[in-house]
């Protein structure tokens, strides 16, 4: 108890103290920007934009009462607009910020946006299209009921707050998310090479001030000059140093054309407009945390390549010391060599013993998974749907699983593939196979708590077995004239009765089942409604990456022509349209993947 009170006292004091700090850099942020000469054409960028949406990304969104009293502080002791506005001064970049990061958090399932290029471009766009275009939008709203702007310019004022304001949280966020955040994940996108040469770093910044004072005194024209050294500090540096240096060089940019010199200014007056240096912040900044990004990528696979070159070379030291101690073991052994043949040919007879036993398990196992495929008896049964399937393994036992089971008037229909194939697979399968008979039996109908412990069961198992092998499974029910799809395997194929198509993605549906004991959280539902004659097609990767003798793959794009062509058909002749139609593109070609396939067809 004592401990839960101490470590709920040090939570609300780091909240305060958080709240407090992002408070004070908003407030004095906003404060500096505005002491700057400000330009008819607006600020081109707002720092305390991305302070806010940062800061939240970095210590988590319930600090969003800092960004609250920072803005409304500015908006009354700087901006000296009236109480009430300044109240909703501080709701609109709050509220701004926390619909940026709750759709970046959404999206990338992670506040680190700078170890994967994807999770970066995801953030860009969340931030630029979501929270700085609504709180442009309601800031500009609040200016002119405050009576400080016109209405006629209500737009291009929203206009240039937004771009100041996205510009703002491309600067800054990714700065505050480098050396601020307080969970360890970031840490791994600085450079693993830590003791970089201060020389090198000297060189880089030396270059960037020379480029910058040819761009800002001397007005000449090669901005972009710049983006190489910021490439080289993201190759080099890591996240931190890097977008310091960013934030150094677009600041210093705004802060030039703000004070009326430089290449920006110029080009400003010439147009009468800051896009241009505005184009030059977005271009550089996404430019350089996409390769920063790009790099800490790499770094992540360098190290494991570097793991298996070590394991590589002592597995080549340790082969090098078992070849001299055999060259000792021969000579030894030539000295007995009669009573070593007669060990051989004793243990070449207990292999042929062997080999039988392991040929008959293999019998028995794939015996076993023929008999718990659903019968043709089972399907015919099922009132709503006709339903046919084909399984087809490439080696004595498959690893592919497909399955039709109705208890209580509820129907569950499953289809997955265990990674590889052989006796480990076809275990996996029957393991997978008897999970989801127990859990229907038992009456559980949560499609997420149901996916959630077949997968929990399985990874145990696999646990247990020192197996490294996984399988994507998707289950659906159906009911109600609607078919409810979970989980994560190949598209499903839906035909409807009138020749449309539909294809479902179901990557986002699930997780592969045996990877890690929890995945509930990745796991969700779709519905899909389904028409008399409609018909659905799953099946597994063997049939869309068969192989001909030309080494070209059957592909989706084929079995869709084939089941469109044919889905007029009865689901018997369906099916053997899809087979022949498979067998006659492998040829004589060897088969490397199990193939299997499920047709259902609404029937009343």
């Amino acid at each position: 108890m004592k401990l839960f009170l101490k470590t709920k006292k040090t939570t609300s004091t780091a909240w305060w103290i958080d709240n407090l700090i992002i408070a004070v850099s908003y407030f004095v942020l906003s404060a500096l920007v505005l002491q700057l000469p400000q330009s008819q054409l607006g600020s081109p960028v707002w720092p305390p934009a991305g302070v806010a949406v940062g800061a939240l990304l970095a210590r988590g969104r319930s600090r969003w009462v800092g960004i609250f009293l920072g803005a409304a502080l500015n908006s009354f002791l700087t901006s000296k607009v009236p109480f009430p506005f300044a109240i909703f001064g501080g709701l609109v970049p709050a509220i701004g910020a926390l619909v940026s990061t709750t759709l970046v958090i959404y999206f990338n399932k992670t506040n680190d946006l700078l170890g994967y290029v994807k999770r970066f471009v995801i953030f860009a766009l969340a931030v630029t299209f979501s929270g700085t275009l609504l709180q442009a939008l309601l800031g500009a709203l609040i200016v002119f009921w405050a009576g400080l702007i016109p209405w006629d310019i209500y737009w291009s004022v929203t206009w240039g707050w937004w771009v100041g304001d996205a510009i703002g949280v491309l600067l800054f966020a990714p700065l505050i998310c480098a050396w601020w955040n307080k969970q360890s994940s970031i840490k791994s996108n600085d450079n693993p090479d830590s003791k970089f040469d201060k020389k090198e770093l000297f060189l880089c910044l030396l270059i960037l001030a020379i480029i910058f004072r040819l761009v800002l005194i001397e007005n000449q024209p090669i901005e972009y000059f710049l983006l190489p050294p910021l490439l080289w500090s993201a190759f080099r540096f890591g996240a931190k140093i890097t977008t310091l240096i960013a934030m150094v060089v677009a600041m210093a940019a705004a802060v030039s054309t703000a004070y009326k010199f430089g290449v920006f200014y110029k080009v400003s007056q010439e147009s009468n407009s800051l896009i241009f240096l505005q184009l030059f912040m977005g271009v550089m900044l996404i430019t350089t945390i996409a390769v920063l990004a790009l790099v800490a990528e790499n770094n992540r696979a360098s190290e494991k390549l570097q793991e298996q070159v070590i394991l590589k070379d002592k597995a080549y030291n340790q082969l090098d010391q078992v070849n001299k101690n055999l060259e000792d073991i021969i000579d030894e052994r030539t000295k007995e060599l009669i009573k070593a043949n007669q060990e051989i040919n004793s243990l070449n007879q207990r292999l042929t013993v062997e080999n039988y036993r392991m040929s008959s398990e293999l019998a028995v196992t794939r015996k076993l998974q023929e008999m718990i495929l659903p019968r043709k008896k089972e399907l015919n049964s099922i009132k709503e749907l006709d339903i046919v399937g084909f399984m087809e393994p490439a080696d004595e036992v498959g690893g592919d699983y497909y399955d039709v089971l109705q208890r209580n008037g509820r129907i569950k229909i499953g289809i997955g593939d265990v990674t590889g194939h052989g006796l480990e697979s076809g275990v996996i399968m029957i393991m997978v196979q008897t999970a989801i008979r127990t859990l229907l039996i038992n009456g559980e109908g949560n499609p997420v708590k149901f996916l959630s412990t077949v997968n929990q069961t399985i990874y145990e198992n696999l646990q247990r077995m020192n197996c490294d092998k996984s399988l994507s499974l998707i289950l659906m029910d159906y009911h109600d004239n609607k078919l409810y799809i979970s989980g994560q395997h190949e598209s499903v194929i839906v035909v409807r009765s009138n020749g449309g198509i539909e294809i479902i993605d179901t990557d986002s549906l699930g997780f592969p089942i045996g990877l890690t004991d929890e995945i509930t959280e990745f796991i969700f539902e779709l519905e899909i409604q389904l028409d008399l004659g409609d018909i659905v097609l799953l099946y597994t990767d063997g049939i869309p990456e068969a192989e001909n003798q030309s080494k070209q793959h059957y592909g989706l794009k084929r079995l869709i022509q084939v089941i469109s062509e044919a889905h007029k058909k009865p689901i018997d002749q369906i099916r053997e349209i899809v087979i022949n139609d498979v067998r006659e593109f492998i040829g004589s070609h060897k088969v490397y993947d199990d193939i299997t396939f499920m047709v259902m067809k609404r029937k009343i």
